[in-house]
């Protein structure tokens, strides 16, 4: 639980890791496996034993989090045994005055294909520290980051420490500084480069012992309710449980206990309204009635909140061999749990300088592009979601944006993520030409929902959509979560994914319509193709801007709409 015998007080490392969080012990396993001939420390304030269930809050990985702990840091059989198999996505919309199961529900009937998991962080972090230890990587545990000096040009960075309760102290040199400190972000306050975001979003959050599950919201009399997914897994799906301004997460993090979460826009549910566990209890009495009636039976464990969330930074890499990596770096929004995919992403990038200076091949001009793109990726993901927040509720255009954000996360994200294409941003540029329009298609589309929603309720309902039903989906996915992939193979599939976005963009309009102008309907006549760049909610501009006069050769999208159609309940 401390450094290993005899380990001096002011040794030097090749890096040196302060924060032993998530993302710190992850880069400090990915160092070893990558550049086993580096040694490296990890500083952090805790000290095993962590906490299991009631440590920190929960994590559910997506894909590419679950690709980056399975592949990259080699852990999948550890996660299978240790933690939860991930039951994909799970959401209810509009509360109403009716029963829990009138809601419209999105999921899966059936596992998923690609693995993900539900982890609980405090036995994650536990294990990563044994793992850590036992293949060479110094662990400083119980030890206090007093203060850091940054060294320029050739010179060791200097981490001064303490122990605590013992007055031990000390100072590490490293050629390298990587800050995992989270949201203290030792190194963002230290060279004032953090920045806030324009988000109004905050989150409370505390875990309950034992099993809360969403099928018992239900009566067991509602027979065609609960075989809707007959293997009775609902519970192992992160859950999310949708109103207007606010979610709800349901997150399983180990079979003795589960995560619960409000997250909320402030303009709309002010954070002082469940700012408290007491205030928390009465906010879900209020907005989620059942849930709150169901968890009176549950014990607490722990409370805790995060005001504000979002943030941004100036800088989280640097020439002079320092980085910022997960929480300590940015922070998007928690909604597509990409809390992991940046770890990954940071970690990656980290990883690849250290290899480049090395060989003395680290240059100004790709840590700059990289600055840039990383920080690029967390603001679009937070603009993107939270953009969402305040029509969460309303069931068709909420559906409507998680579809497309689906695919965008798939066909676009994916395949850098997977193949970590922005190692060689130069190597990406036939995959970027493909792509370059996807950019104003998404802001176009973006828009299109927000005004969708600003409306009010249409014509269109369903009841449930399991969304692996909808074949361009899983066509997509299976074309898309492969890592691996050479630039030829994913310039190809940048052009198909291109064909299905372009598709569903028309497709997700012509729904729009369905839902708000069914008197507009006759000028669409089949077989309808249209300008995907100009589809709007405003149909006095659909001449002006363009829309019946497409720019791209006209393709069938009757499969995708007749199953778009059917899933969301559009008459036409």
């Amino acid at each position: 639980m401390s450094t290993s015998a005899a380990e001096p007080t002011h040794p030097r490392f090749d890096v040196a890791v302060i924060g032993g969080g998530l993302a710190g012990l992850c880069f400090a396993r990915q160092l070893r496996r990558e550049l086993p001939g580096h040694s490296v420390v990890v500083v952090d304030l805790l000290e095993r034993p962590l906490p299991e269930a009631a440590f920190k809050v929960g994590e559910a990985t997506v894909e590419m989090g679950a690709h980056y702990l399975a592949g990259v840091l080699g852990l999948g059989s550890y996660l299978e045994r240790r933690h939860i198999m991930k039951y994909g996505l799970r959401y209810f919309f509009e509360r109403g005055d009716g029963p829990f199961a009138r809601r419209t529900e999105m999921g899966l009937t059936e596992p998923p294909v690609f693995n993900s998991y539900l982890i609980d962080r405090g036995r994650l972090e536990n294990d990563l520290r044994e793992m850590n230890q036992s293949d060479g990587v110094a662990l400083l545990e119980g030890t206090m980051v007093e203060d850091v000096v940054v060294g320029t040009g050739d010179e060791d960075h200097r981490v001064v420490w303490h122990k605590k309760g013992s007055g031990e102290s000390g100072t590490i040199r490293s050629r390298w500084l990587v800050d995992a400190t989270g949201r203290r972000r030792v190194l963002q306050r230290k060279l004032d480069l953090g920045l806030p975001e324009d988000s109004y979003c905050s989150a409370s959050w505390f875990r309950v012992e034992g099993r809360v599950d969403v099928e018992d919201l239900v009566p067991t009399t509602d027979r065609e309710w609960h075989l809707r997914v007959p293997t009775g897994l609902r519970w192992r799906a992160v859950v999310h449980l949708l109103g207007d301004g606010y979610w709800v997460w349901i997150i399983a993090t180990s079979p003795e206990a589960t995560s619960i979460g409000i997250v909320t826009d402030e303009r709309i549910h002010p954070f002082s309204t469940y700012s408290t566990r007491e205030r928390a209890m009465a906010w879900l009495a209020e907005h989620e009635t059942e849930l709150a009636t169901n968890l009176k039976s549950y014990p607490v464990l722990d409370f805790r909140v995060m005001r504000n969330y979002s943030y941004t930074s100036k800088q989280v890499f640097s020439t002079d061999r320092w980085t910022c990596v997960g929480e300590a770096a940015v922070f998007a929004d928690p909604f597509y749990a990409p809390g992991i995919d940046m770890i990954g992403v940071g970690n990656n990038i980290t990883i690849e300088m250290i290899k480049r200076s090395d060989h003395g091949l680290l240059e100004e001009r790709d840590v700059d592009r990289w600055n840039k793109w990383f920080i690029n990726v967390n603001h679009v993901l937070k603009e993107n979601i939270q953009l969402g927040y305040p029509f969460l509720g309303q069931t068709i255009p909420a559906s409507a944006k998680l579809l497309w954000d689906f695919v965008a996360a798939w066909g676009y994200q994916a395949p850098q993520m997977l193949n970590s294409t922005y190692l060689d941003l130069d190597a990406t540029g036939p995959i970027r030409a493909v792509t370059a329009r996807f950019i104003f298609l998404q802001v176009r589309m973006q828009r299109l929902f927000a005004d969708w929603a600003a409306r009010g309720r249409g014509s269109c309902r369903y009841q449930f959509l399991d969304y692996f039903t909808l074949r361009y989906l899983l066509e997509l996915r299976d074309r898309n979560l492969k890592p691996g992939k050479s630039i030829t193979e994913l310039v190809d599939d940048a052009r198909a994914n291109m064909t299905t976005i372009e598709e569903l963009a028309q497709v997700l309009f012509l729904v729009a319509v369905a839902d708000q102008f069914p008197q507009e309907k006759d000028r669409f006549p089949d077989p309808v193709w249209l300008d995907a760049w100009a589809v709007s909610m405003d149909p006095s501009r659909w001449e002006l801007d363009g829309l019946f006069k497409p720019r791209t050769k006209p393709r069938d999208i009757g499969p995708m709409r007749a199953d778009l159609f059917r899933g969301l309940g559009v008459m036409w």
